[in-house]
């Protein structure tokens, strides 16, 4: 009997993950955003995940959500398209055991220069969350930091 329920409980924890709404970012474009991230809640009572949410930006400066990129402890590489805006969603997710369970979000409408690597670095350490993203001109490997840009600063054609 005990089999019967954890093949049921499989099922339907596959389900209900299949029907959140998050499918994986993929593409065949060349990897120009590698983001770094490191996250620490602080306690062992609590965790703290972080996601990527990429989202294209249409012409009209609608948006598409694209997929979700989860990020772990070390780095991860996408490939964004150049020479057009995309609006990235950082997501940060507190869950813990002894304390309500929390999201903050950090966005940021981003384009992409043909050529040029971009670096992200998105720490949530200490209750404290920061995203930093550079601009690696590939001829001088300068960085330029990004600042943050919402929505209202695209422009349609």
């Amino acid at each position: 009997m005990t089999r019967v329920y954890l093949i049921i409980f499989s099922l339907m924890t596959g389900f209900l993950a299949g029907c959140s709404g998050l499918k994986t970012y993929s593409s065949n474009l060349d990897e120009n955003l590698r983001i770094k991230t490191e996250t620490d809640s602080g306690s062992v009572f609590s965790s703290v995940e972080a996601a990527v949410d990429i989202h294209t930006v249409k012409p009209d400066c609608s948006t598409e959500y694209a997929g979700t990129v989860q990020l772990d402890e070390s780095s991860s590489d996408v490939g964004i398209p150049a020479g057009r805006s995309s609006y990235l969603v950082f997501v940060f997710e507190r869950s813990g055991f002894f304390s309500a369970d929390s999201t903050i979000t950090y966005n940021t409408l981003i384009r992409p220069r043909p050529g040029y690597q971009y670096n992200a670095t998105v720490s949530y350490k200490e209750n404290i969350y920061n995203v930093v993203i550079n601009e690696v001109n590939p001829g001088s490997k300068k960085n330029l930091e990004l600042d943050p840009r919402d929505m209202s600063a695209c422009r349609p054609v």
